[in-house]
Order: C-alpha cells, then structure tokens, then sequence
C-alpha cells in the first residue's frame, strides 16, 4: 500500500461515527422540541376547559375558580390565576416538563371565558 492509503484508513469510520452522533443529538433536540409544543397546547387547552367551566358554574351559583381549578388538574395543568367578573371568568394556566437537559421549562396560558348570555 502506498503512504497515502495508510494515512486515510479509518476516516471514513470516523466520518461515520460523527455523523451517526449529530443524528442522534438532532432527533434528541427535536423529541424535545415536540415534547415542549405538545405541553404548550395541553396548557391551552386546559385553560380554556377552565375558563369555560369556571363561567358556568359561576352562572349556576357556584364557586367559579374552584371549578377552574379542578378542571385545570384534570387537564394536567395548575391554575395560577383566577379572577370572575361577575359570570366572566379569566384564568392563568401553567404546567411545567418533567427535567430535560438539566432543566424544566414551563408554559403558562390565558383564557377568558363568559356565557352565552353575555354574546346576545
């Protein structure tokens, strides 16, 4: 074999062993990056389910944040905020992900929410 043959073997496993590592960080990065949009729209939809339960009991007497709260936990979320203006309810809703990368992220999301009567 010449020199130059003897100089280049192994590169391509090499090559191989970094390219097989940049796929595995980039589809690690982009577990996370679903994992973290899939939370976002979990906390929306919490909020909202809040919002709206939290309105309607407040039209049927009830304690309208209570509600929200539990509405909120069932949707695996925390209720942050609540505030009832009469029969409109506007609640902050915020869960937080479980350690990746040596750190959580949370979302937080708002929704407000009043009866039909309200519209007309």
């Amino acid at each position: 074999m010449s020199a130059a043959c003897e100089r280049q073997r192994g590169a391509v496993t090499v090559h191989a062993v970094t390219v097989s590592v940049l796929l595995v960080v980039m589809t690690l990065v982009l577990v996370q990056a679903t994992s973290l949009v899939r939370m976002r729209h979990r906390v929306a939809a919490a909020a909202d389910l809040a919002a709206l339960t939290a309105s309607r009991a407040s039209v049927a007497g009830d304690d309208g944040c209570r509600a929200a709260r539990d509405a909120a936990r069932r949707n695996g979320a925390r209720l942050v905020s609540c505030r009832m203006d009469f029969d409109v309810a506007t609640v902050t809703a915020r869960a937080v992900s479980p350690p990746w990368w040596g750190g959580r992220w949370a979302s937080e999301q708002r929704a407000r929410a009043a009866p039909q009567s309200y519209l007309d």
